[in-house]
């Protein structure tokens, strides 16, 4: 059954392909079933099985004879869902947070200054300073804006959103550094020695 189920390696991409696919015709229904019962929605048991049979095939050399090819991939197709089940938490939160609370938050911290004794002005300032931070960080690309928003909006520590996001904790720190570093530059462009003079 092992051999049966063996890659040939060393053969032709065609070969590889050919024998790929007949793997995929003999558990494809079983994967469609477990996909159904983990999503509960059709159209997404089949957009799950498709990018588990995509991600398979590209990893195809890491296959293990010595089990089921079935087994695999439905091992690859479980992760899949629970990284999109992680991203899909992630982009609910992200979302009500920019539409809602941003604004409230925004208005807690201009009484806050007013509280402090600040000035219209410097009020008025402070407040732009933070919607510009808030562009900044909705240029970021995607991955850089994740930890950002885990790690300095929401206040979740390394690790946290090293499982959040299903990445190694030194990737998140490394692309918090370089989230971090891109909106300080992009606020030291726009106000030079005024934005460090703002805060003392």
């Amino acid at each position: 059954m092992a051999e049966e189920h063996a890659l040939p390696l060393g053969k032709t991409l065609e070969e590889e392909r050919a024998w790929f696919e007949a793997q995929v015709k003999e558990c494809e229904a079983h994967l469609l079933r477990f996909a159904y019962y983990l999503t509960g929605n059709t159209e997404r048991a089949k957009d799950l099985v498709q990018e588990a049979f995509l991600r398979a095939f590209q990893y195809r050399h890491s296959f293990d004879r010595r089990y089921p090819f079935e087994n695999w991939v439905s091992a690859i197709l479980l992760n899949i869902h629970r990284q999109r089940e992680k991203k899909d938490r992630f982009l609910k939160f992200f979302s009500a947070f920019w539409q809602a609370e941003r604004e409230d938050e925004e208005e807690d911290f201009a009484e806050q200054l007013e509280d402090e004794g600040e000035g219209p002005e410097t009020i008025a300032l402070k407040r732009q300073v933070i919607r510009d931070v808030y562009r900044c960080i909705e240029r970021l690309p995607a991955k850089m804006k994740e930890v950002m928003v885990l790690c300095d909006i929401m206040g979740y520590s390394y690790e946290e959103a090293s499982e959040v996001i299903g990445c190694p904790i030194g990737t998140v720190r490394s692309r918090l550094h370089r989230a971090r570093r891109y909106v300080k530059k992009a606020l030291e462009a726009a106000y030079g020695d005024e934005l460090l003079g703002l805060w003392g």
